[in-house]
C-alpha cells in the first residue's frame, strides 16, 4: 500500500516542477541506457539504444504522425492566486 505525503510547496517551488520533472527524466534515461537496451523514438525514428552506445533505427515513423487541426482546442492550466 501506498502513502501519500501532503507537501506545502511554495508558488516559486512549484513553478520549478516541471524543469525537474525533465531533470529526472533524463538522468532515468540515462541510467536505463547505460545497463540495458532502451527502445525509444527520436526525430520520427523508432530507434534501439545498446549499452556501448551503439544505435539501430528499427523504424521510420514518420508516416504515423499526424497534425492537429487548427479547430481543436489546445487547453491551458490555469493560473493559481495566490492567498496571503
Amino acid at each position: 500500500m501506498t502513502a501519500f505525503t501532503i507537501m506545502q510547496m511554495s508558488m516559486q517551488e512549484e513553478d520549478h516542477l516541471p524543469d525537474l520533472a525533465v531533470q529526472a527524466f533524463r538522468n532515468a534515461f540515462k541510467q536505463a541506457s547505460e545497463c540495458s537496451e532502451v527502445v525509444y523514438v527520436k526525430d520520427r525514428q523508432l530507434l534501439k539504444r545498446f549499452p556501448n552506445g551503439e544505435i539501430k533505427v528499427l523504424q521510420d515513423l514518420s508516416t504515423s504522425y499526424q497534425s492537429l487541426a487548427t479547430s481543436q482546442r489546445i487547453f491551458k492550466r490555469k493560473k493559481k492566486s495566490v492567498t496571503v
